[in-house]
């Protein structure tokens, strides 16, 4: 019998969690079966456990590879020679397009998922937290070395403001999948309209 190849068994194990996100999104995680994944991936249920040991190992698969180019550029160290407050506006915007995409209401509906199931279990390790604390502090760094270069005002709490400018991306985010209509570019654009009133020397 001829050796599966590496790409084989990748593109496989991908298309199963494509197939998984959809039925997620669909249903819910809780009332989701592997019967009924196995069926949308073409596959029979067997053949799913021999990638995933269960549903809950296919979920958490769900959402890191949902991760996006732009959120790990969020979680690298800012380079020290570039324009921090100018790159920070630059990804914001990168960022927000990326909510018109079809497929982020899917992502957005499985982030909820597996939230609404954390707290449901008071699960104080919540998979997701980490990834939302490095995209805060990637935020917060480029806006303390912003504000190191003169470019923000002395009494801005980096911190704090990457706080508040990540739960606004995430209110966003369920305002769009809600409403598809809603225009999250252009209120971004008034956030980052903001820093420009109080940094006359970055470009628009």
């Amino acid at each position: 019998m001829a050796k599966v190849s590496d790409a084989h068994l990748a593109a496989r194990r991908r298309s199963i969690v494509v197939a998984a996100c959809g039925v997620f999104s669909r249903k819910g995680v809780e009332n989701a079966t592997m019967a009924e994944i196995a069926s949308e991936a073409g596959l029979s249920p067997g053949a799913l456990y021999r990638y995933f040991e269960n549903k809950e190992q296919l979920a958490n698969s769900c959402m890191s590879e949902n991760a996006s180019d732009i959120e790990e550029q969020w979680k690298r160290v800012p380079d020290v020679a570039t324009d921090p407050l100018l790159e920070f506006l630059e990804l914001s915007r990168k960022t927000f397009a990326t909510l018109n995409n079809p497929d982020e209401r899917t992502h957005t509906l499985l982030m909820l998922e597996h939230i609404v199931m954390a707290v449901r279990q008071d699960d104080s390790e919540l998979a997701l937290r980490d990834g939302f604390e490095k995209t805060r502090d990637g935020i917060s760094q480029r806006l303390a070395l912003a504000k190191a270069n003169g470019q923000l005002p002395k009494g801005l709490d980096p911190k704090l403001a990457a706080g508040a400018l990540f739960s606004f991306y995430l209110g966003a985010r369920i305002s769009k999948a809600i409403d598809h209509s809603i225009d999250s570019d252009g209120q971004v654009e008034q956030i980052l309209g903001l820093l420009r009133a109080v940094s006359p020397s970055v470009r628009s």
